[in-house]
């Protein structure tokens, strides 16, 4: 299903961008690129999936990481 992946910097700077998530198996896929060029991003506060109902996904993983 589609849904936007959501990482969160420095405690306040939001990126959004689509992706494929599998409720099955909680696997993202096809993260689409985000142009942040000229963002200070330097420390990764949060991430989550929303789906399209709003819903938030904070446990997952994603293409070519290793799950723990």
């Amino acid at each position: 299903m589609r849904a936007e992946y959501v990482s969160i910097w420095d405690g306040s700077t939001e990126v959004r961008t689509g992706c494929d998530f599998n409720p099955q198996t909680k696997d993202v896929t096809d993260i689409e690129v985000a142009d942040v060029e000229g963002m200070d991003l330097d420390i990764l506060f949060e991430e989550y999936i929303e789906l399209p109902n709003g819903e938030r996904i904070t446990e997952f993983t994603i293409e070519g990481e290793e799950r723990e």
